[in-house]
């Protein structure tokens, strides 16, 4: 019976030992960490900012830019469309022609 109780106990101090050498471990870093030297941040001198009026002015820049592309956009699709219009109506036009009106095709 006093096997398994002297296992016990060496198993438990063996695990109280690896607690206090993790632990010692643990406090040496945090140690190390807070001695160690501070990171050094690059800085840059403080630029003022823009006055109002240019952030105005760049933001109407801006939103003019868009609406510009947009009406561009618009544009060049109406006009797309009106020839896909013309173009359709002219080849059935065409092939309607060729069908009834022309005299070269044979009549069946």
């Amino acid at each position: 019976m006093n096997a398994p109780d002297n296992n016990e106990t060496e198993l438990d101090r063996r695990e109280r030992e690896l607690r206090e050498r993790e632990h010692a471990i643990r406090l040496r870093e945090l140690e190390a960490e807070i001695n160690g030297t501070a990171p050094m941040y690059e800085t840059s001198k403080h630029e003022a900012s823009e006055s109002k009026f240019k952030q105005w002015r760049r933001k109407l820049t801006i939103a003019a830019q868009f609406t510009g592309i947009v009406i561009a956009v618009g544009v060049a699709v109406k006009l797309s469309s009106w020839l896909a219009t013309a173009v359709i109506v002219g080849g059935l036009s065409w092939v309607i022609f060729k069908i009834v009106f022309d005299k070269d095709s044979p009549k069946y």
